[in-house]
Parts: structure tokens; C-alpha cells; sequence
């Protein structure tokens, strides 16, 4: 009986902790997340103004001088610089397979293996590419960095759904049907992310000497995954069934963060396609609203070392991320926010996308003229620099993957 006794107070002990830690984290929810009032006062640094304080007032003093100065700031301060490795590093893909007739003839299956080596070994990547049957030479792709099989070590393509949806959430049948190629990898492949940032992942190709951590300066694993995207690039430039001019990026909340920055880096994408990507990604720094710098540094490797010594002082960054998408014109971005998600920030967002339109108006091309974000499911897809909240939270909706279509076709099919 009293040990009865003892295991009955020890639960009530239990739930009461338990009920005390939910208050808590719901008044921190309540406090931090949600209130808008707890946004400090900033300021953002213009992406129009030099390092020596000159304006800029042409695309050529953008693309020469303060566009390569934001891309270097970015990449010793948040995302860590690319560090040359000790040898060169062997790239290759092999064709695995190829399905003609994959989705009933709808469309052509291509699986791929990459393999990346030197001295210090080799790491594997898989792609898998699905090409519409019914058109007459090459089309545009949606390359998507994938969440999918991340675990396993490949990613799994036969597992088609209802509805002709892929398990990663592409409705593959819509993309098709509108004549557009589907490709994707798997962003956690040959990035491992975890504390101890090691086993068989890309990194270790690039160390030197005794080396087994990245440096401050070097990158984590957005800067990986964001490299992996770049090698997918690689291989799409030699398939003669893809439009290699109109291949668009796209990732969701860690990996919209990736798609942003190798989008910057890597001007070959002809598009990039943010989804609820938060901060590192389209949402403002110095806002410090939902998942902040500090929150981010639960997973130690995301960024490069040198960004944590701005923790709480992100005021005192030389960059933030509207200058990130100013980085990627004149080519069109495409932001999406849940206006529910309030970890990502959805205003923050916007409000990047309107801080780095001056750059694309230096092109003369459209983005968010205005502090006042849009209106809840309006978007934009007239616009090279576009944003739309949607209803709902965190997560890829169906109406995003209509909405990525028409974005896709709108500039696609420009002249």
C-alpha cells in the first residue's frame, strides 16, 4: 500500500510539472511568438549603400561592387564561406535507372546516384527526375530540396499516392500536366545534421590536417545542403530533356533556408521558391521575433560559429536577409507565409521582401512597393519579387503547389 501510495503522489508530482511546464511554454508562446509588440526597434542596413557609403544608382555598380560585398558579409558572418578542400574533389552521377513509362506513360522516371570523393573519401547523393511525356523537347523543372528519406540514406520514388502525389507532398500529375519537369534530393543526404556534425557527410571532403569540426568562417549545414542543391544543378545542365534556363528552386522551413542561399550563390537557378522559411531564410534578423538567432543555435552547425557571437546583438549584423533576397535578382522569388506560422515570422518576411525591392526596381521590375502586407490568399505571381499569406500554419498547402504553377508559367513563359 505505501508503495502504491508513493507511485500516486509521484504521478500527481509528475502531472503538475508537466501542467507547469505547458503554462510556461504557453505564456512564452503568448509572450515571445505572438505578441508583436515585443519586436525591438531597429535598423536595417540599405543594400543600396556601399561598405564605403556610396549609393548605388546602377545594376552595373550592384552586380560589381555591393552585391559581391553582401555575398561575402553573408558568408563570414551567417552562412559560412564554401573552404577550398586539401585536393579536388571527383564528381559523378550514374544513371540508375530510367522508366518510360512511370504514372501509366504520363511521364519519364530518371534516378540518379552521385558519388563525391577524394583522399579523405566519398559521400552519395541520390536525385530522382520526372520529365512529361507529352511535350516536344526540353521543359522547365521544379527542383525541390526534399525532407524525404532523410533517415535512409535514398529516396524512395515508387511510393506514388492518390492523385498522382509524390509522399514528399508534390502533386506530381499538376506539374506534368502543365508541362513542367519535377526533380528532387534529399536535403539531409549528405548533410548529417546533428550536434556532433560528423560521420559521412560532405564536410569531411573539405577538412585539412587533423581538422573535424568546420571553422567559425566555415560553412554548417544550410551552406552544405545549399552545395547539394548547386551539384543537382550540375547534373540538370547536361540532360537534354530539361530547359536548364528554367529550373526553379524550392524548399520548405529549413530547406526554403537552403534554397534562398544557393539561389544567391548560384545564379544558374532561374527561380527560387521560399515556403515558411523563417529566419536564415526570407524573415528579418533584427525583428528577433519567433525563432530568433539565439533559438536557432539549438542546432549548433545550421550557420557558421561566427554568427553566434550575435546573439542578442543582431542589430550589430552587417547584412540581413532582405538583402539575402536582393542578392537573387533580378531572377523571381516567390516568398510564402502561414499566417499562423508565427515561429517563421510571416511579417518579418514580408517585410524583407519589401526591404529588397528597391534592388529589383533598379531592374525595373516589380516587388513589394508598400509596408503593408498583403491581404490573407492574394498573391502576386505579375510581380519578379512576390509574397502571399496564406490561411494555415506550418507546412506545405495545396493551394502553394497551384500557386508555385502559376508563378512558374507567368515568367517562364515571358518574353
Amino acid at each position: 500500500m505505501q508503495i502504491i501510495r508513493q507511485i500516486f503522489i509521484l504521478s500527481i508530482i509528475s502531472i503538475l510539472a508537466q501542467s507547469n511546464s505547458v503554462a510556461q511554454d504557453k505564456e512564452w508562446e503568448n509572450n515571445v511568438i505572438y505578441n508583436e509588440k515585443q519586436v525591438p526597434f531597429y535598423e536595417l542596413p540599405d543594400p543600396l549603400v556601399t561598405v564605403e557609403g556610396k549609393r548605388v544608382a546602377t545594376v552595373d555598380d550592384w552586380e560589381q561592387i555591393r552585391r559581391p560585398q553582401i555575398m561575402g558579409m553573408f558568408a563570414s558572418t551567417i552562412y559560412g564561406k564554401v573552404p577550398q578542400p586539401e585536393k579536388e574533389i571527383e564528381q559523378e552521377f550514374e544513371l540508375l535507372d530510367t522508366d518510360e513509362k512511370f504514372l501509366d506513360g504520363k511521364c519519364t522516371r530518371k534516378r540518379l546516384l552521385f558519388n563525391f570523393s577524394n583522399h579523405r573519401g566519398s559521400v552519395g547523393m541520390h536525385m530522382v527526375v520526372y520529365l512529361p511525356n507529352h511535350v516536344n523537347g526540353p521543359v522547365p523543372v521544379l527542383l525541390q530540396i526534399s525532407f524525404s528519406g532523410a533517415d535512409r540514406g535514398s529516396i524512395e520514388t515508387d511510393n506514388i499516392q492518390s492523385y498522382g502525389r509524390l509522399r514528399n507532398g508534390i502533386p506530381l500529375i499538376h506539374f506534368l500536366n502543365q508541362g513542367f519537369g519535377v526533380a528532387y534530393i534529399n536535403g539531409g543526404e549528405a548533410v548529417r545534421d546533428g550536434n556532433s556534425f560528423g560521420g559521412n557527410t560532405i564536410h569531411k571532403l573539405f577538412y585539412k590536417g587533423n581538422q573535424s569540426l568546420p571553422r567559425a568562417d566555415e560553412w554548417g549545414v544550410i551552406g552544405g545542403i545549399a552545395w547539394q542543391a548547386s551539384r543537382a544543378m550540375d547534373y540538370l545542365e547536361t540532360d537534354n530533356d530539361v530547359d536548364h534556363s528554367k529550373v526553379a528552386l524550392l524548399g520548405f522551413s529549413k530547406l526554403g533556408k537552403c534554397a534562398l542561399w544557393a539561389a544567391a550563390q548560384d545564379t544558374r537557378f532561374a527561380m527560387a521558391l521560399s515556403q515558411n522559411s523563417g529566419c536564415a531564410g526570407a524573415a528579418l534578423w533584427r525583428r528577433s521575433f519567433g525563432e530568433n538567432l539565439k533559438y536557432m543555435f539549438r542546432f549548433p552547425h545550421w550557420l557558421c560559429g561566427n554568427a553566434r557571437k550575435y546573439i542578442g546583438n543582431e542589430g550589430d549584423l552587417p547584412v540581413d536577409q532582405h538583402m539575402l533576397l536582393a542578392c537573387i535578382a533580378p531572377r523571381p522569388v516567390y516568398v510564402t507565409s502561414g499566417l499562423s506560422d508565427n515561429w517563421a515570422d510571416p511579417m518579418g518576411e514580408y517585410l524583407s521582401s519589401h526591404h529588397a525591392t528597391p534592388v529589383y526596381e533598379l531592374y525595373g521590375l516589380k516587388g513589394q512597393p508598400t509596408k503593408e502586407r498583403p491581404r490573407i490568399n492574394e498573391p502576386a505571381e505579375d510581380r519578379a519579387l512576390s509574397y502571399v499569406i496564406r490561411s494555415g500554419g506550418h507546412g506545405y498547402f495545396y493551394k502553394d503547389w497551384d500557386r508555385y504553377i502559376k508563378f512558374m508559367k507567368f515568367h517562364f513563359n515571358k518574353k
